[in-house]
This record gives structure tokens, C-alpha cells and sequence, in this order.
């Protein structure tokens, strides 16, 4: 095995090796988690946006950035928002060419699950949040004893499927009829951000309609663990829509059609990373070094993903 390697990446190659020894090879469908008839509970205009109940403190950065890798390598694990796979991936790509020694596993998952796992005793070296809340819960478990560091922001967006079957054009059509739309679980970063813009959305009565967030809420017939299940859902045509960030888009740019969301709708994200505790913290430095320098930040927006200042 490469010195690449992801859950995610190895559970679809399991999959799509005991489908061909059984004689088919259909691309694995995710299972559908019923949500038809969902109600968005729509908070006072103040609470709306994604500030956690207390922020990060990203001045604590290291002096100087790339921190070099140590010459005999090492394995570092790294746990990481789902949506972070391709930009990580790719970083990940351009450490192992100048480090030959060095082997990076990654978890990628949605940043509740993750936690989850750290709390639990999984062992990791670096843990990258999609949301400052979840930072902050690993913190106070824990989990997290270096001080974060705020990296980069994201921004949502509305995905469709190529052949947009729905008609969907703009936001207000999430509340049409009959539109099969897919969510992640409210409990997951992009999930909360998502239910958050839609009540956003709502304000504007004139361009939305009325009653638009219950509209879109009776349109859910899915809720996903992570937001890059909602982007399969909508590549394999099994949802007429889902909100993403807009990072997510450029691994499907063939097969999905990417709506705006206004700004005055939109909520932006902050991801903080930081060593894990009890792992190699030396590894782990390194590797964030590397994200935070000019060269990883490169790769970043390069994806779609917005500079922190």
C-alpha cells in the first residue's frame, strides 16, 4: 500500500472489489437516511452565522513556515473535515516527493465524528476542523492542548446534478415542489451552516416566497454524516440538489452544476487545525507549518478555499 492512504478511499476500493467478484461492478450507492417532512428550526436573526461560543485564538502561530520534516520521515496520521480530502490530499502528495521517508494516513470525516473518535482514544497526530466548535469541544476533552490556528475559510454552495432534471437556477428554487434535496445532519459543520443559510434565505420574502425554510425543510429526503456523501448523492442523480462548500465542487466539476448563494445568504467557515495530544507533535508541527505556508496555502485556494485575512 502507497504511502497515501484514506478511509474513505480504501472502504470504496473494498467495496468495488467484492462487487466484482460477485460479477458486477455499479458504483456503491450510500445509504439513504429518511428525512422527508424535516423541520428547520430557524434561530433569532443575532444567533445565525458560524462563530462557536468562544473563538480560536489563531495568533499563536509558529515563527517562521515551512518547519522542516525530520530526515528519517516518520508516519503521521492526520484527521481531517471531509471536505478538506482533495486540498489535503494533494498537500499530501507534494510532503511525500520532498520527504520519500515520510507516510501519511488520513481520516477524513465530518468534524463531530472525528471528535468523537479523539474522545474515544483514537490516535492521531493532527486534527483539522471545518468549524471552530468542534475545535473547541476537542479542546475541552482533551484532545487538543496546543493552541489551534485558524488556516482557511470556506463558503456554501448549492450543487446539481449536470442534467439539473429539477430545473433548480436559482436558491429560491430549493422550496419548489417536489425537489429531492440533500442535507448534511444538522449535527455536522456544513449541516448546521446549510440550515443556517437557508433561514438566511427566507428573510428575503420578496425573492424567496413565503414560508420558504419550511418549503425547502418538506424537500429533504436525506440527511448525510459529512457533506461529501451529500456531493455523491447529488453526482449519482439520487438528489435533485445538496449544499456544499464551494472546495467540494472542484472534485466533481464534470457531473455537478454549482449555484451561488448570495453573500447576505452565505455563511462562512473557519477551519482551525492543531496537534493532537500524545501525538508527534514534531510530525504534526511540521505537517500544519507546511499548510499554513505559502506553498500549502497555494494548494488551498487553489480549490476553492478562501485565505483567512
Amino acid at each position: 500500500m502507497g504511502p497515501l492512504m484514506t478511509c474513505r478511499t480504501l472502504l470504496v476500493l473494498l467495496t468495488f472489489l467484492a462487487s466484482t467478484m460477485l460479477g458486477f461492478a455499479a458504483p456503491p450507492r450510500l445509504p439513504l437516511v429518511s428525512a422527508q417532512g424535516a423541520s428547520f428550526d430557524c434561530p433569532p436573526p443575532a444567533s445565525l452565522g458560524a462563530t462557536p461560543a468562544a473563538p480560536i485564538d489563531s495568533a499563536a502561530r509558529p515563527a517562521a513556515y515551512p518547519i522542516a520534516f525530520p530526515e528519517g520521515g516518520g508516519e503521521l496520521t492526520v484527521f481531517a473535515a471531509a471536505s478538506l480530502t482533495d486540498a489535503f490530499e494533494r498537500i499530501a502528495a507534494d510532503l511525500t516527493v520532498a520527504n520519500p521517508n515520510l507516510s501519511i494516513t488520513f481520516n477524513f470525516a465530518g468534524s463531530q465524528a472525528l471528535v468523537t473518535q479523539l474522545n474515544e482514544g483514537a490516535e492521531a497526530d493532527v486534527f483539522a476542523s471545518a468549524n471552530e466548535a468542534q475545535m473547541l469541544a476537542a479542546t475541552e476533552n482533551g484532545a487538543i492542548t496546543d493552541a489551534p490556528t485558524t488556516f482557511v475559510r470556506n463558503r456554501l454552495a448549492i450543487v446539481v446534478p449536470s442534467d439539473n432534471p429539477a430545473g433548480i437556477v436559482v436558491p429560491a428554487n430549493l422550496g419548489n415542489g417536489g425537489v429531492r434535496l440533500v442535507l448534511a445532519q444538522a449535527e455536522v459543520p456544513v449541516g448546521r451552516y446549510s440550515r443556517e443559510s437557508v433561514c438566511l434565505m427566507g428573510r428575503d420574502v420578496a425573492s424567496v416566497g413565503a414560508e420558504f425554510a419550511a418549503r425547502v425543510a418538506a424537500n429533504v429526503v436525506s440527511e448525510e454524516e459529512d457533506v461529501r456523501d451529500v456531493l455523491t448523492k447529488v453526482q449519482l442523480g439520487e438528489a435533485d440538489a445538496g449544499i456544499v462548500y464551494v472546495s467540494d465542487v472542484s472534485a466533481a466539476s464534470d457531473e455537478v452544476i454549482l449555484i451561488q448563494i448570495p453573500d447576505a445568504a452565505n455563511i462562512v467557515a473557519t477551519y482551525p487545525i492543531a496537534a493532537v495530544a500524545g501525538g508527534d507533535t514534531i510530525l504534526a508541527h511540521a505537517f500544519i507549518g507546511y499548510v499554513l505556508s505559502a506553498e500549502g496555502q497555494a494548494t488551498l485556494a487553489a480549490l476553492g478555499f478562501e485565505p483567512v485575512a
